[in-house]
């Protein structure tokens, strides 16, 4: 409650009832907040601008990156700015979607662009000298970033905040009933999902320090704390959030049922299913790198074989 008090000095608007999602259909519901808008807007210049800017822009920075990355600033916005966002608010298996969405999708898809070189080219001279290179050049910065993406604490960060917001008593029925901590419910499950996406997806021209073959052991390792969590969810006997309980429902089922398909949610389709779809691509990836890393090694046994050959065979054409 201490929380929730110390938050509402911030909130900086009221929330609408519970009771309606508006005056029209729910599906009309779409929201204009400047405090997303704004920011995934400058993303998407930013990047734009540093494409344009980057003359000697190779292969590796081709088209499918571009549209990974504009792709997974649509389905952002799309997700806490659609009708979806609302509808959240009276029914937690909508809002299980739109976390899991924020969480499992949009890092992948953003990371995947690889962001790095286009938004550092694209930033303003002044954000770049003053505020980037600093951060980057100092050894705290530095120092925190490597801590931040270290594996264990990536994956123990990304499975205790999940943990935290759906378990801790009141956090999740303060974040529906008062706008700032909503705000920042949704900024966590984005930020700490893209550090533990780092550790996945090399963000070219930067790597993960995971070797490629391990990746899938990490991400199983972050996966089996939240399918525990889906399950308990799942079987729980009762609502286990008051908000949801007194809220008015859209879709055809009440309250407890509405729980059960949040936490099959969670454990189906934005647990298994991803895991299973993850492990192929890794290690596909991986069978690949090890394929090319073979026919390499070969060709440079050859080229040493021969050049020995061309080294002997003089020597015993003259002794004959």
């Amino acid at each position: 409650m201490a929380l929730t008090a110390a938050l509402a000095l911030f909130d900086r608007a009221t929330m609408p009832s519970h009771d309606v999602i508006s005056e029209g259909p729910w599906w009309l519901a779409w929201n204009f907040d400047p405090i997303v808008v704004i920011p995934v807007a400058l993303a998407a210049f930013y990047y734009a601008r540093g494409l344009h800017r980057w003359d000697e822009r190779s292969r590796l920075h081709s088209r499918w990156r571009v549209t990974s990355y504009y792709t997974g600033l649509v389905v952002l916005l799309l997700s806490v700015q659609s009708p979806l966002d609302r509808l959240g608010e009276h029914h937690f298996s909508m809002h299980m979607v739109q976390h899991n969405v924020v969480m499992m999708l949009v890092p992948p898809l953003i990371l995947l662009g690889a962001p790095t070189t286009p938004m550092l080219r694209g930033l303003p001279r002044w954000v770049r000298k003053r505020i980037v290179t600093p951060t980057l050049r100092s050894s705290v910065g530095r120092g925190a970033w490597r801590v931040l993406t270290f594996p264990i604490v990536a994956l123990g960060m990304f499975t205790l905040l999940q943990w935290l917001w759906h378990l801790m008593p009141g956090w999740y029925d303060a974040a529906l009933n008062n706008n700032a901590l909503h705000l920042f419910q949704h900024f966590s499950f984005f930020a700490i999902s893209m550090i533990f996406w780092w550790n996945i997806i090399d963000p070219k021209p930067l790597r993960s320090r995971i070797p490629l073959g391990f990746r899938i052991l990490y991400f199983y390792g972050a996966m089996i704390p939240k399918h525990i969590l889906a399950a308990m969810i799942t079987f729980s006997p009762e609502p286990l959030y008051e908000t949801y309980t007194r809220v008015h429902l859209f879709l055809p089922w009440d309250a407890l049922q509405d729980q059960e398909i949040a936490g099959l949610l969670m454990w189906v389709p934005f647990g298994e299913a991803i895991n299973l779809t993850v492990a192929a691509i890794l290690f596909r990836v991986w069978w690949r790198q090890s394929e090319r890393q073979t026919i390499e090694d070969e060709r440079r046994r050859d080229e040493q074989r021969a050049r020995e050959a061309s080294a002997v065979t003089p020597g015993a054409t003259s002794a004959g």
